[in-house]
């Protein structure tokens, strides 16, 4: 089978992804083991669609311009896992160019921006979180079937559809009239990128020769936890309530990242929080 664009793993911001690509006529198929499968057809019901399960793709023989890796952790320790790595590998998948959908927590420290560079995926380490050994697998697959690839490391996504992260789990809370939900002791700093303006950039990416195998996907703008409840407040009539929690061992006080790469690659202006917080908070108000 042919596609445009194949995804490996099929969450929120990839399905968002490939319904805005088959709105542009394009030819998508998305290979999951989630439950998403029955609700993916009906919601994306379209010729242009195909939705299948690990067991269905490995016999087969597919093409695909671009192929999309969403795991959330390497598959090989599931079920049919080792199974669906070599797939991948092997000629039964042909592909132009691998994109990893990776993320801001490969990198540790303490730094006003981190750039690419702060963290190399080719340094093997003896303790990896997932995403860092997700980097790990998509350098081996790359060498192995000898295609170009690239890690995006994706700041924190936010926006309509999406339910995991600080501002749309407030969003929600405040739309149930629950709690926000705060960290004792500790204001986080990170930077956001609106749904809409990372479906832009993978479009833009797609067939773009650049050559990177790492690129920061991000605002390079941080914005404190703090910042973003005055603006939910001032966007709400009433009185907002939060609940105060443990923050997780580890984490990072702030971690923003640079995307002076990516703009030297394509135009770059993604949409600040204040005013997307406005466009999102509209039903609420």
């Amino acid at each position: 089978m042919d596609y445009d664009a194949l995804f490996l793993g099929f969450g929120p911001i990839t399905h968002v992804f490939a319904k805005k690509l088959i709105r542009k006529g394009y030819k998508v198929g998305a290979v999951t083991e989630r439950s998403v499968e029955r609700e993916a057809k009906t919601e994306l019901s379209s010729d242009s669609f195909t939705i299948m399960n690990w067991r269905s793709a490995i016999v087969q023989k597919i093409t695909s311009e671009s192929t999309y890796i969403g795991w959330r952790q390497s598959p090989q320790n599931q079920p049919l896992g080792k199974e669906l790595i070599s797939w991948v590998k092997s000629a039964k998948l042909e592909t132009r160019k691998i994109h990893h959908l990776s993320s801001a927590s490969v990198y540790a420290g303490h730094k006003e921006l981190f750039s690419e560079s702060d963290y190399d995926f080719r340094m093997k380490k003896v303790k990896m979180n997932s995403k860092q050994e997700l980097e790990n697998l998509v350098l081996e697959i790359g060498q192995e079937k000898q295609v170009g690839f690239v890690n995006y490391r994706i700041s924190n996504v936010y926006g309509s559809g999406l339910n995991q992260g600080f501002i749309n789990e407030s969003i929600h809370n405040i739309k149930n009239n629950h709690p926000i939900r705060l960290f004792k002791q500790i204001n986080l700093v990170r930077d956001y990128l609106l749904i809409d303006d990372l479906i832009e950039v993978f479009i833009e990416l797609r067939l773009n020769d650049f050559t990177d195998e790492m690129l920061n996907l991000s605002s390079g703008h941080g914005m404190a936890i703090s910042e973003i409840v005055s603006e939910l407040q001032e966007l709400n009539s009433n009185n907002l309530k939060f609940i105060e929690v443990e923050a997780p061992a580890g984490i990072l006080s702030r971690s923003v990242l640079s995307c002076e790469r990516l703009k030297g690659i394509i135009p770059w202006k993604p949409i600040r929080v204040e005013e997307a917080l406005k466009l999102l908070m509209q039903d609420l108000v």
